[in-house]
């Protein structure tokens, strides 16, 4: 009876996502402020998080956060009727493009897009390359994501987890930071800020976000050949 009154005290002190944390073991219990804590929260209660292998009979899509001289984030999926199929994640930093080249060749997926934010356009002040000709050197031939105001692209992830199936082997660390990505809180205003918080959860996060405006860009490319032969990247500015 003691410990009960403790545990309902306790609640009465607490919010849900924290109280869920502390006693009951949540995985995907909200932090403070976090953006997609109840999506994850859904998509753990659904059994949307468990083993979702490879299926051979679908391209895999890859989403992309680029860092300059920070970390560069990739989510791998694959669209299975309305289902999407994230069965894949990877992280690293301070590496070029011909490392994660590497990684996505030891992979051993056939791939469809690949898909990066607008700013893989800039160009390096060394070779007067942008890295989308780069990468294009090295076999990865990059389609833009059209670019929103961030608040937009979050609404999007948002919405998309709920048609998500996760592979929580290999997602694991791409999820943690889906979970812990958050808006601090203003203890002033006693409100949370609109901004996200910019740490080591951002970049995770700002894939996924591309990868939900990215997707719906996708549909677009599923037409005849003749049509698709524009899209492909040549960077002498022609057309193949």
């Amino acid at each position: 009876m003691i410990i009960g009154i403790n545990l309902t005290a306790s609640q009465s002190m607490m919010s849900t996502d924290q109280f869920d944390q502390e006693f009951e073991c949540s995985w995907v219990a909200n932090v403070p402020g976090a953006i997609f804590g109840k999506e994850l929260q859904a998509a753990q209660e659904s059994g949307r998080i468990g083993n979702v292998p490879y299926d051979e009979s679908h391209k895999v899509d890859t989403f992309w956060d680029l860092g300059i001289g920070d970390s560069t984030a990739i989510w791998f999926t694959q669209t299975v009727g309305r289902a999407i199929h994230v069965i894949d994640y990877y992280e690293n930093r301070n590496e070029g493009l011909p490392h994660y080249a590497k990684v996505l060749s030891s992979k051993g997926y056939f791939y469809g897009t690949h898909n990066a934010p607008h700013d893989i356009e800039v160009r390096e002040l060394g070779s007067g390359k942008s890295r989308r000709e780069i990468a294009y050197d090295l076999g990865i031939g990059f389609r833009v994501v059209p670019k929103l105001p961030v608040e937009d692209g979050i609404h999007a992830a948002q919405l998309i987890i709920s048609r998500c199936w996760f592979d929580q082997a290999n997602t694991k660390a791409g999820l943690e930071a889906l979970r812990q990505y958050h808006r601090a809180y203003n203890e002033r205003l006693r409100t949370f800020r609109n901004s996200p918080v910019h740490d080591w959860a951002s970049h995770a996060a700002d894939a996924f976000r591309y990868f939900a405006v990215g997707i719906k860009e996708n549909r677009g490319f599923e037409r005849p050949p003749q049509v698709l032969a524009d899209s492909n990247y040549d960077p002498l500015g022609v057309a193949i």
